[in-house]
């Protein structure tokens, strides 16, 4: 069955399929007043309409009745409410709600935010001991007419070619893996691929077991509804989510991977709850590991374990599979999102204020209490902005993650593409016809003295920040042990790589007092023709590319200087956003094991 389901994907990638993509930048993960977190703990009241015009452009009103606009339109938009007793807590607060007299309508009700806390804890509470919901959380019918609302909604707001909605949710599990431990994130984005006879959402309250969701996606798939999900903050699973047992403890099978491969082909990598790329410990060679990294699980001080919780080691131990069992269970791509639960998706480090008054920081808006990092986005290879082609694209992973920046970026790999191959300017449709883009597989040629070669091409963010460098991180497996390395294969500056490894770093020119920077240093755009010095034709690898700009203004800078106030200790005062690609997985040729 793997086999089957990797040749179906690297033929939907080819170039015949492909090769006339542009490129789409949105959010598949958001939050509005009808999930029950954003209503307790954020007092959110704005709607899916809100959070839609929003990110078309349109200028909405805050709480407090100020004018917000995003700073550039998205391509596309995913409302994602969590659908444990979907808009539960704002409809017990309701006028006319009759549970505001029950011991849950007087917590959601009352002034002290303790009670607001208690309110949510009922919610999570039967999906982790099996107990009966509280009165008023669980009501058929106020949750069928949320899901119909949420679909109605995404319908209205979808505009073939210029903006796209999705019918989608979020499937909300938390699971303890031993009685001492914290409870792990499991939780996924359910991304619907069309809106026509869509079932209700299977959440956690149905099961907390993944393999359950993919029983209802298959389901769904046979009656023509289509549908993928994607994990998110991997890196608070306590490394669960690429843990060598399935959920119920038992080990992975070839069958658990090719089921784990088609319905959940994407990983979302970076968020506001921090990057899951990879940790220190777990990469201490890579001087850009540690970034944006949340330390606690979420409601311990404890820190998870990072084996199991972070996608390179995720890529590394999927390569173990392969040489050892001949199957991947963790061949997935890369996208980016926001998380954000106030129904705004503001992807940018800077605040997005239409009105410049200061009164509306980042930080208010709750981003400091849910974790490090500003947002996430995901870019999408596609043939036009269109629900079919945008789905289609997420399905075949010719997508890349950032953390906010629009940057765009091209990634290719086949065989004996030429040295010039860059300089044509059909090269995007050549570099197709002639190999595979992110998120497909390369197979060994038959010719081993052949050495693949990689077509990489980045340019900057049109309002943003210029370019440092192009990496190319690689993993392979030796002698039953998988490696990493890391390479730089373009710099700007006409820096090169010294004899040691070591690249100069790129300088600095944010200023801290004015919340600014200057594009003096880097590049606007970086590309390389590049072949891997260490290729081994007979070594399962993969490829993905890190793209990272110059030094800008954390957050915090961007709202301490907006509010006159000084610039947080303790925090790092400039970061330098990234792209990460989906992987391009090289396949050697060789005979299975009977």
């Amino acid at each position: 069955m793997r086999q089957t389901v990797l040749l179906l994907t690297v033929a939907i990638a080819s170039g015949a399929v492909a090769a006339e993509t542009k490129l789409y930048f949105g959010d598949l993960h958001l939050h509005t007043r009808y999930s029950n977190d954003a209503f307790a703990f954020f007092g959110t009241t704005r709607t899916p309409d809100d959070a839609y015009r929003y990110a078309k452009g349109k200028a909405i009103k805050t709480n407090g009745g100020r004018r917000v606009r995003i700073t550039a339109p998205l391509d596309f938009l995913a409302v994602t409410e969590h659908m444990r007793y979907p808009g539960a807590l704002q409809g017990i607060a309701g006028a006319d709600s009759p549970y505001r007299e029950t011991a849950i309508g007087k917590m959601i009700l009352s002034s002290n935010r303790a009670d607001h806390f208690r309110a949510f804890g009922e919610v999570l509470r039967p999906a982790r001991t099996g107990a009966a919901p509280t009165e008023g959380l669980d009501v058929p019918e106020r949750s069928a007419s949320i899901w119909r609302m949420l679909v109605a909604s995404a319908d209205e707001h979808y505009d073939p070619g210029r903006f796209t909605t999705f019918a989608a949710y979020e499937w909300t599990a938390e699971v303890q893996r031993l009685p001492d431990r914290p409870w792990g994130n499991m939780h996924r984005v359910v991304i619907f691929e069309d809106t026509r006879d869509l079932p209700f959402p299977f959440s956690s309250v149905d099961s907390i077991h993944p393999e359950r969701l993919w029983d209802y996606l298959e389901v769904q798939r046979q009656r023509g509804v289509d549908a993928i999900a994607i994990p998110h903050n991997t890196n608070i699973s306590d490394g669960q989510m690429f843990a060598p047992t399935d959920s119920y403890g038992k080990p992975i099978t070839e069958h658990y991977a090719a089921r784990r491969t088609w319905n959940e082909p994407l990983v979302e990598v970076t968020q506001q709850k921090g990057t899951s790329e990879t940790h220190p410990g777990l990469s201490p060679n890579d001087e850009f590991a540690a970034f944006e990294l949340r330390k606690a699980l979420f409601g311990s001080s404890l820190e998870g374990r990072l084996v199991g919780s972070y996608v390179r080691d995720a890529y590394k131990r999927g390569l173990e599979y392969e040489a050892w069992e001949f199957f991947n269970p963790f061949q997935f791509g890369l996208i980016g999102a926001s998380d954000y639960h106030w129904a705004l998706s503001t992807p940018s480090e800077n605040r997005v204020e239409e009105d410049p008054e200061p009164a509306v920081t980042r930080a208010s808006r709750g981003l400091a209490s849910m974790g490090a990092s500003a947002a996430g986005l995901t870019a999408i290879w596609a043939r036009d902005n269109r629900r079919e082609d945008l789905f289609d694209a997420l399905r075949r992973r010719e997508t890349y993650a950032t953390t906010g920046t629009r940057m765009s970026v091209r990634f290719f790999a086949g065989w004996r593409y030429a040295e010039g191959a860059m300089t044509d300017r059909h090269w995007v449709e050549q570099a197709y016809v002639g190999g595979v883009p992110m998120g497909s597989t390369l197979i060994g040629h038959r010719d081993q003295s052949e050495v693949p070669t990689f077509l990489v091409h980045a340019a900057r963010d049109p309002n943003g920040a210029n370019l440092d460098r192009i990496q190319i991180i690689k993993g392979w497996v030796s002698d039953g042990q998988s490696q990493e390395r890391i390479y730089n294969v373009a710099l700007s500056d006409g820096r090169q790589v010294g004899d040691d490894g070591t690249v100069v770093t790129v300088g600095n020119s944010v200023d801290l007092e004015t919340a600014s920077y200057r594009n003096t240093i880097g590049a606007g755009t970086l590309q390389t023709v590049w072949t891997d010095p260490d290729f081994d034709p007979k070594q399962p690898s993969f490829y993905y590319v890190r793209v990272l700009e110059i030094p800008t203004p954390r957050w915090q800078v961007y709202d301490a200087v907006a509010a006159g106030k000084p610039i947080p200790e303790g925090v790092p005062s400039t970061i330098q956003e990234r792209a990460f690609t989906s992987p391009i997985w090289y396949e050697a040729t060789r005979p299975r094991q009977p």
